[in-house]
């Protein structure tokens, strides 16, 4: 696990638990399971490698989002990603997203991922919403990190409407 006194400070005010090893949620750790058979002995799978079809219901909670310029593309969300992410009818990017918190929360990871190369399981709370996120890069040449794959799992806390 990463210690949460050598993130930087931004990261320790978005997350609750921050784990470089794995994830918590059992769909998450799925997802991650999947990912490192596709990554096989490179440094990280590529987009073309990953088939969110190929994970049935597990799809449900996942996405893939590619780089574009200064912002994120989605490529895929599965029903409850969507939901919990607010992702809109058309075009979504990470900026489009109707959950800003959300959108806040994975520009943080996905820049965390560009720079370390490292995938990431982080849980946050909030006073609207709990989960956790999974994010792991993804890339056409193993040199720079084009697309995330990764997935949420959030809940409303007690009391929330």
């Amino acid at each position: 696990m990463t210690t949460l006194s050598l993130l930087p400070e931004r990261l320790k005010r978005l997350f609750s638990r921050f784990d470089a090893a794995g994830a918590h949620e059992r769909s998450l750790e799925l997802a991650l399971y999947h990912w490192q058979i596709k990554r096989g002995d490179q440094l990280w799978p590529k987009l073309t490698d990953i088939d969110a079809a190929q994970l049935g219901p597990l799809a449900s909670h996942l996405f893939i989002f590619e780089r574009g310029g200064d912002d994120w593309r989605l490529r895929f969300a599965g029903d409850a990603a969507r939901t919990d992410l607010g992702v809109p009818a058309e075009e979504a990017t990470l900026s489009s997203l109707a959950d800003h918190g959300a959108a806040a929360r994975l520009r943080q990871l996905f820049e965390w991922v560009e720079q370390t190369g490292e995938l990431v399981s982080a849980s946050f709370v909030s006073p609207h919403q709990d989960g956790e996120l999974l994010v792991a890069p993804l890339s056409s040449d193993g040199n720079k990190v084009e697309a995330i794959f990764g997935g949420i799992v959030s809940r409303k806390p007690q009391g929330s409407s």
